[in-house]
């Protein structure tokens, strides 16, 4: 099997496995108790606490536990904006992931007002088209760290110093990113930054969202004290040391060999095609290709009858008939949208794996060339 959709989810790694196992038999305190094995359970939640926030730049104080990436962006953008007491506009951007946009967007039953932040034909926003959008009552400004359908790095640097100095919450949703590229909350300005754990060996179930401390937010539910009141309710105490496990793994950067390679054979062996946000920096393990003239999904069965695993899209949007909202934004026909597959690297990734993928991909594309000229000429 080759497996080309970490994007979407990675293989749990064995030494996670081994440490959520081993929590579950032996730490099975609830960390609100007061008693021995319920401090046993609070030091996992300290550990792991200061493990995510020393990856980022953050306190440990600023980490809250969550379900994962969906729930802290709906956390951070339902509970900055019903927090904010500036007023009810909000900017996020046109490809962001859709627990961004659908959260956003459902603010308006409450009388917000939401601008979607155009991007150019790489996917990049505009920080001088960010600053436009900005009205005096805007409260929140929702960008991702990096696309994850494209792996499109975000000027946030640039966008951070434009909303701290408008004194705009800037969140971001980093679980594309997170692992992957080095991230310092304080350099780039953040106020709220959303992560997961099973993106990158992790489990899933469990993710944290960056809560600068000057930053208010009602929490979606309501029940006990649990971090710090954003989020109620018993941590999940293994997942979370799982999580923590996981990022021992983690370099500063990943290697982008296996997806460097995988581009270059593409294009050297496909007429025609095309690396989406080729013109801007992207994440080390994502790649976006255009096939022109293929069917995504069909180019996909034929590798998936090789067990080669890729995706054309993101895999909570699979199951939607409209082409990629991201790839559209970005300028691209519903038929080029269509024939887009989107590879993910990761830790199991071979650079001979690339290979015999990119065979496959030529042997399936130019079948269905040949189909379609036949059925053209019937």
């Amino acid at each position: 099997m080759i497996y080309l959709d970490h994007a979407a989810t990675s293989p749990l790694l064995p030494s996670v496995l081994k440490e959520m196992e081993a929590i579950q038999r032996q730490i099975f305190g609830n960390p609100s108790s007061l008693y021995t094995p319920a401090y046993e359970a609070r030091k996992i939640l300290h550990i792991s606490r200061a493990a995510i926030a020393n990856r980022i730049g953050a306190q440990s104080d600023e980490i809250v536990f969550t379900s994962g990436g969906t729930e802290s962006n709906n956390l951070a953008i339902l509970g900055a904006a019903r927090a904010s007491r500036r007023g009810k506009h909000l900017i996020v951007g046109a490809t962001e992931h859709h627990s961004v946009l659908y959260a956003a967007h459902a603010l308006k039953k409450e009388g917000f007002r939401v601008t979607e932040l155009a991007c150019d034909e790489n996917g990049v926003y505009s920080p001088e088209a960010l600053r436009a959008s900005i009205r005096p009552n805007t409260a929140l400004v929702s960008l991702h760290l990096a696309n994850n359908e494209t792996g499109v790095v975000e000027p946030i640097a640039e966008i951070g110093a434009i909303t701290r100095e408008r004194r705009i919450v800037l969140h971001c949703d980093a679980v594309a990113a997170f692992g992957q590229i080095p991230i310092d909350v304080q350099a780039l300005k953040i106020d709220l930054l959303s992560a997961s754990a099973h993106k990158l060996g992790g489990p899933k179930g469990t993710g944290f969202l960056y809560v600068r401390n000057e930053i208010s937010l009602v929490p979606l539910f309501f029940g006990g004290s649990q971090e710090r009141g954003f989020r109620p309710g018993t941590e999940n105490v293994p997942a979370i040391g799982g999580f923590a496990k996981a990022l021992e793994h983690l370099p500063p950067r990943a290697d982008s060999s296996a997806r460097d390679l995988l581009e270059s054979l593409l294009l050297a062996a496909i007429p025609g095609a095309r690396v989406n946000g080729a013109g801007a920096e992207r994440l080390p393990n994502l790649l976006s290709v255009t096939f022109p003239g293929a069917s995504g999904e069909r180019l996909l069965a034929a590798l998936s009858a090789q067990e080669i695993y890729a995706a054309t899209r993101a895999a909570c949007a699979s199951g939607e008939r409209e082409p990629s909202h991201v790839l559209t934004s970005m300028g691209l026909s519903r038929a080029e949208a269509d024939a887009t597959i989107r590879f993910s690297t990761g830790n199991s990734s071979k650079l001979s794996d690339m290979r015999i993928t990119s065979n496959a991909i030529d042997f399936a594309y130019r079948n269905e060339k040949r189909t379609m000229n036949t059925e053209l000429n019937n």
